[in-house]
């Protein structure tokens, strides 16, 4: 029997398309939906829509691509194991077709069909590329000397068309998880199927390399067809760098070494992209300026990487003068490169851009609604970057000074909405600012919004009620944008007592925490023969990757903001206003990364702002902090924390305090429940957004 594992998220109606490609394929088959999207309303969609003998399983929360594929496993009964996603459907006689195969060549362990990319096949998705430290040099170097990416390139175009356009199976490096057929018994071989620690992205090649390993082979079946509608989604590539970390990690023993290497090396040259046309920006596909006296089979390269790997290919007796709407509407906002090869043998490159763009449903969600409140006509909008001019005045007229635009655009440079916009006769009179942060929301990868800079006009602040323009600011941006399906599972912000008590008695928040202040005096010591403390460098972006992977996996019952190498580099080091220190701490003997901590000198003390370790490492940061705080001539150092945290950070010589900031949550939509983000934040005064 063969069993197939699909994982829903928000998309029932593409899974029900899967489901019914494959009971139609293979009326017998085992087919498991396990909903990760923790909505209530999505599992009673799916629950409408799945034909009768799929068997759904509710995930409690949303566990990530591998884990709820491992919860689906567990309930599989066959022999054979597809994976298969939401996005993606298989052709007649795929299924029967992958397990004959299996069952002739007995040392495969995973096979995978052939991916087109739309239904009619016009292009196909190319083949897997094991990731290596190695390859990661040679895309580096292809990338920056032309001559060499052009062989990289080409070879790697012979080797994917090799596959694509075989008659028999063809041995590859890497499946795709997203239609990948297993034997059960490799599965069993390797100790099961993926490893809990991926959220998502780099699961599937850490399984592929552990069957490898293991001495099974992978193998592609062009026989097997299956239709992959994959979108190229620039959000999720926050996933995959901490993915490949931790692939990385797992799998070579110099890869810190290397990683350093190279980056140092990428920041010595930049990169070279060749010789290709730019279109410019596009929303609809581009027209490609091709002969059209040529005769023969011209091939259509389309790449989001400019040495084309991977590419999806198109080949054709005809010019490729544009893309179908059937894939061009499945790209997203980014750049893309394309190479045609004519049949003469001559080359012609495209590059574009499709800029970020609103759906027609978004467009309807965003449009600006009229609220009544106290006998006049309100306009609830949504900010956008070219409202600044309008905010930057509201600001002023709320706080009694400017704020430096530059600070403005840094802060709100994440998300194309900033937040909710109150209008009166066509004037901004409150707003509700709104900050994506990428978090760890109980070991799984999601992203929060922080609330800042709410402001009301003052004239307008009178009205403390469900009639008043910051409750419908805050009604209107969390209805909007936060809670179960919507765009922010959580949010979180650092108001004071005055506003926090207004918001609960309007029944927008809860209280899931607090800040404590830590206050320590400066140490007068020698050097720690133990440690070394040295400014931190951008060579030093592996040791900070290195460590926030450290704390996270330590913070697996917590909710803490990310605090890898980008994050660092933008929040501290490319800061506006405000100028940070930021140290390594390191073995003297051994140079291990032992964390990270971030401050600010000011007048009278040293302020710690962040910490970037795991948090039995505290007494060793603190007392280097301490000694840090005598030798830049202050005699006290302080810091902000959550409360829970705060007797672990202080240790025997620090002071606690409250600081009267607490941490809200809401309320007023469905979502994760308060009682489950009690006291569960890792939040320092860096995570704030003025400090």
């Amino acid at each position: 029997m063969i069993s197939v594992l699909i994982v829903n998220y928000f998309c029932h109606t593409l899974t029900a398309h899967a489901v019914h490609s494959v009971l139609a394929d293979d009326p017998s088959a085992q087919v498991i939906v396990v909903d990760n999207s923790n909505d209530q309303i999505e599992a009673e969609n799916l629950r409408k829509i799945l034909p009768s003998r799929a068997e759904l399983v509710v995930a409690p929360i949303n566990l990530g691509f591998g884990r709820a594929c491992n919860l689906a496993f567990e309930q599989a009964a066959g022999e054979w194991i597809l994976l298969l996603n939401p996005d993606a459907f298989i052709l007649p006689n795929c299924l029967q077709q992958l397990a004959g195969t299996l069952q002739r060549h007995p040392k495969i362990g995973a096979l995978s069909p052939l991916a087109q990319w739309d239904e009619a096949g016009t292009f196909l998705l190319p083949p897997g590329q094991m990731q290596t430290p190695a390859w990661e040099w040679m895309l580096a170097l292809g990338l920056r000397f032309p001559a060499f990416g052009r062989w990289l390139s080409m070879r790697f175009r012979t080797y994917a068309l090799r596959c694509l356009y075989a008659s028999l199976p063809v041995r590859q490096r890497m499946l795709s998880g997203g239609h990948m057929f297993l034997r059960r018994s490799a599965i069993d071989a390797i100790g099961g199927l993926f490893d809990p620690a991926f959220f998502m992205y780099y699961e599937d090649t850490d399984l592929c390399r552990r069957l490898t390993k293991a001495g099974f082979e992978l193998m592609l079946d062009p026989e097997a067809k299956v239709v992959h509608q994959w979108r190229h989604d620039p959000i999720k590539s926050q996933y995959t760098v901490e993915s490949r970390l931790r692939y990385m990690r797992k799998h070579f023993t110099n890869f810190w070494l290397m990683d350093r290497l190279r980056q140092n090396f990428e920041q010595l040259l930049q990169p070279k992209a060749g010789k290709f046309h730019d279109i410019g920006i596009c929303t609809t596909a581009p027209i490609f300026d091709l002969p059209t006296h040529q005769s023969g089979s011209w091939l259509l390269e389309l790449s989001t990487n400019p040495l084309l790997i991977p590419a999806a290919y198109h080949s054709s007796t005809v010019a490729s003068h544009s893309i179908p709407s059937s894939v061009w509407s499945l790209l997203g906002a980014g750049r893309y490169w394309a190479r045609v090869s004519h049949p003469n043998g001559e080359w012609s490159h495209f590059t574009w851009e499709i800029p970020k763009s609103i759906s027609k449903s978004g467009l309807e969600l965003l449009a600006p609604k009229q609220v009544r409140s106290a006998n006049r006509i309100l306009h609830l909008d949504w900010a956008h970057q070219a409202n600044e001019a309008e905010l930057l005045d509201l600001f002023r007229a709320a706080f009694g000074y400017q704020m430096n635009p530059e600070l403005w655009r840094w802060k709100y440079h994440a998300f194309d909405t900033l937040g909710a916009l109150v209008r009166h006769n066509g004037r901004a009179i409150a707003f509700y600012g709104a900050m994506p942060r990428p978090v760890h929301l109980f070991g799984s990868p999601a992203t929060a919004v922080q609330i800042g800079d709410v402001m009301v006009l003052p004239e307008e602040r009178g009205m403390l009620t469900r009639q008043g323009l910051f409750f419908l600011a805050a009604k209107g941006f969390l209805e909007r944008f936060v809670g179960h399906g919507r765009t922010f599972p959580l949010a979180f912000g650092f108001p004071s007592e005055r506003p926090f008590r207004l918001g609960v008695r309007l029944g927008l928040y809860d209280k899931v925490g607090e800040l404590a202040q830590i206050n320590w005096p400066a140490l007068q010591a020698r050097p720690s023969y133990r440690v070394r403390l040295r400014p931190l460098s951008t060579n030093d972006s592996a040791a900070v990757d290195r460590l926030w992977l450290e704390m996270a996996d330590a913070l697996q019952d917590q909710v803490v903001g990310v605090r890898d190498w980008p994050y660092v580099q933008r929040r501290y080091m490319q800061h506006p206003t405000i100028s940070y220190q930021l140290y390594l701490i390191t073995s003297r003997f051994t140079q291990t990364p032992i964390g990270i901590i971030v401050i600010r000198v000011l007048e009278d003390a040293v302020e710690l702002l962040d910490i970037i370790a795991p948090p039995q490492r505290m007494a060793t940061l603190t007392h280097c902090l301490r000694r840090l705080t005598w030798n830049l001539g202050k005699l006290r150092t302080y810091a902000w924390i959550t409360k829970q945290h705060a007797h672990a950070l202080a240790g025997d010589t620090g002071e606690i305090v409250p600081t009267g900031i607490v941490i809200p949550y809401n309320r007023w939509t469905p979502g994760i429940s308060a009682d489950k983000v009690m006291d569960r934040w890792w939040l320092m005064g860096g995570d704030t957004d003025f400090r």
